[in-house]
């Protein structure tokens, strides 16, 4: 007689393990990014980086116009099937061809714009890149709806590999900047080919369905708009304005700030987000979903930011090189950005899959619009750091307010959501005082000096997280998860 089937885990138990599978997907996929920052960045000069900005920073705010969420839209329906999957897929793939279409068509224009030539070739190759990517399976979407964060691991890990290997043996031949160009066309191509080798659904045309989705979907529209408008207007608007070199500093600046902070932190986010989904008829689990889940990731994402902004010319001189010192002042400011930007991504994710996508969306639209606003006049006064401090500013206003339509949404009281944040930042704030007071010896090389405050750092923090949480009464959040994770791991261990 064969065993009973094993039951399947509870959701809790898929949710957790769904986390751990997309920090390893998100960590394994910015890792490849970051060796090939640091090989690429060696190879190629800080003007090729400026010009590959000035075209990515068009894609990214004509993306926005075309982002429809409908990924987000059949992982919220349970219900959805294959004509809602196939009008996804339609729309997905015209969305593309027009979007790529557009792109080579504004390419003479982006080109006067910057006084870059240059960027006429690069369009029309990423304008081509982005009309095949509109042929990917919609199928994967399946992997996160069900909580198959494994396939999803696989889907997007190998592609990227190959892009990566791609793109340095193009830098090693050709020296300039169309190995990132051709690079990005060869990753396109090879995730387009996966997914049809990885999901057995064939999607086919049709445009039935749509008005199931586009309830879901239009509000969503909306905050990807605001996103990518106040994610990268400031490139595209800098690119007139200063020199190529110097908008290499400021977008692999960006790029790096984001790879060893929130890119490494959110993807457990994303993770919770079926989770959430799937719990908004049931009020007491969702609130202490929320609270768990907030609590864990500000104490993850508080101490990676404001350890970036104290480590940020060592990482500078290990990452990119001796010729990307004018990048470190900027990488350590953009670290404040991406703290209260991930912060606002994450509370946007649970108000998106419980029914609150439209006040997430104003939200966003009122800060990207203070934003477009003061753009010009801050940078006129205030340089390149005015212009990320604003950025930052406004992101945590973003933070304050959607926590308050959150606490709403769940009954929480008001003067509670600070026990999300107090404990977090004070043991950040105590690390950064050590690392920034610290007598380290200047003399260092960089990679000791950067191995030696990360160390410094974390402990650091631990001590004071350890600390502040004994004396605030032992609350529930990332401090009690680990001891409880440790104490069971001993009782295993003492039972055998």
């Amino acid at each position: 007689m064969s065993p009973p089937p094993a039951s399947p885990p509870p959701l809790r138990g898929k949710i957790v393990i769904g986390a751990a599978w997309m920090v390893a997907t998100r960590w394994s996929h910015r890792l490849l990014g970051l060796v090939s920052t640091m090989i690429l960045a060696r190879l190629l000069m800080p003007e090729d980086f400026g010009l590959v900005a000035t075209v990515a920073a068009v894609v990214a705010i004509i993306d926005g116009f075309f982002d429809f969420g409908f990924d987000l839209a059949l992982i919220h329906d349970q219900r959805a099937g294959r004509p809602e999957f196939d009008a996804a897929w339609t729309l997905r793939l015209i969305k593309s061809v027009c979007f790529g279409a557009l792109l080579m068509l504004a390419a003479p224009w982006m080109a006067d714009y910057a006084n870059a030539p240059e960027i006429v070739g690069i369009s029309l190759v990423m304008g081509a890149s982005i009309a095949i990517k509109g042929l990917e399976n919609i199928g994967t979407v399946t992997f996160q709806r069900e909580l198959e964060f494994d396939r999803l691991f696989r889907f997007r890990l190998i592609p990227r590999l190959m892009g990566v290997v791609t793109t340095i043996a193009l830098a090693l031949a050709l020296r300039s900047y169309w190995a990132i160009v051709i690079g990005s066309f060869a990753r396109y191509a090879y995730e387009v080919a996966f997914s049809y080798s990885m999901s057995p659904y064939r999607p086919r045309l049709r445009l039935q369905g749509i008005g199931r989705l586009w309830q879901f979907s239009r509000w969503i529209l909306v905050t990807n708009i605001a996103r990518q408008l106040f994610n990268a207007t400031d490139r595209f608007i800098l690119t007139g304005l200063i020199p190529k070199r110097t908008l290499g500093f400021y977008s692999v600046g960006a790029d790096v700030a984001s790879t060893v902070t929130v890119d490494l932190m959110s993807p457990a986010g994303s993770a919770l987000a079926p989770g959430f989904a799937k719990l908004q008829n049931e009020p007491e689990r969702l609130r202490n979903a929320f609270l768990i889940s907030t609590s864990i990731f500000v104490a993850l994402i508080t101490p990676a930011t404001i350890g970036l902004w104290c480590v940020a010319p060592e990482l500078t001189a290990v990452i990119l090189g001796a010729q990307w010192d004018g990048a470190a002042p900027l990488i350590g400011l953009f670290a404040f950005v991406w703290l209260f930007y991930a912060l606002s991504e994450n509370l946007g994710r649970f108000m998106t899959m419980t029914g609150l996508q439209a006040a997430a969306a104003i939200v966003g639209l009122l800060r990207t619009l203070l934003f477009l606003g003061l753009l010009f006049p801050v940078f006129q006064r205030g340089g390149l750091e005015a212009l990320i401090l604003m950025k930052a500013a406004l992101s945590a206003i973003e933070v304050v307010a959607l926590t308050g339509i959150c606490a709403r949404r769940l009954g929480l009281p008001l003067h509670q959501t600070p026990a999300l944040f107090w404990r977090p930042a004070l043991a950040a704030g105590g690390m950064a005082a050590l690392l920034m007071l610290a007598p380290f010896p200047a003399d260092w090389p960089a990679l000791v000096a950067l191995a030696v405050k990360v160390t410094a750092g974390a402990l650091a923090y631990t001590a004071g997280s350890v600390l502040l949480w004994q004396l605030s009464g032992k609350p529930f959040g990332l401090e009690s998860t680990v001891v409880g994770i440790i104490r069971k791991r001993c009782g295993a261990a003492n039972a055998a």
